[in-house]
């Protein structure tokens, strides 16, 4: 019934304008309330949950996360902070799946033919894998773009989930472990 529901959701032809909304609503929150999102550094790992979460949900601004990885590292355990971190980041990351595979139809209307979107298709689903894990380990601002692209070409959500995860689980156990020795 749930996938019913949710299926019959994604499917409605507003769903990816929705979610576009709900991303720039969050962008525009984190900007508006970002002296809250400072203050929520002292919330410990409730904080450092909350902050990675919002900072990988937005399009649009995207804070400065690791310095909280490096400082949660420097006062808890950096194996949690990278735990927790991750977390936060890869629920984050589903927002830029969920638009890339509600939007699906809308992309193979009018890019199917494309030469550049056949290559990268293929591309994709020869080393999707990989890719998903290096853009999830290495920090850079095209990670939203690999997730539409993992929507569109609808990867499973879960599979998409655990990469991001181990990806950025790899890089903030890094970030953790330098917090923790400038202590």
């Amino acid at each position: 019934m749930k996938k019913l529901i949710l299926n019959s959701l994604t499917k409605h032809p507003y769903f990816p304008i929705f979610l576009f909304i709900v991303s720039l609503l969050i962008s525009l929150g984190a900007f508006i309330y970002r002296d809250y999102f400072e203050s929520a550094q002292t919330l410990g790992l409730v904080g450092l949950f909350i902050i990675n979460l919002v900072s990988s949900a937005t399009f649009f601004v995207s804070g400065p996360a690791f310095l909280t990885v490096i400082a949660g590292g420097s006062v808890y355990n950096p194996l949690l902070v990278a735990f927790i971190a991750s977390l936060g980041a890869s629920i984050g990351d589903l927002v830029s799946f969920a638009l890339g595979h509600s939007g699906r139809h809308v992309a193979l209307r009018r890019l199917e033919k494309h030469p550049w979107f056949v290559f990268i298709e293929k591309v994709f689903k020869k080393h999707g894998f990989w890719i998903i894990f290096l853009f999830a380990l290495i920090p850079n601002p095209l990670f939203d773009a690999i997730g539409l692209i993992a929507g569109v070409f609808r990867l499973n959500w879960k599979i998409f989930f655990v990469l991001i995860l181990l990806g950025r689980f790899t890089r903030f156990i890094i970030l953790a472990l330098i917090g923790a020795k400038i202590d």
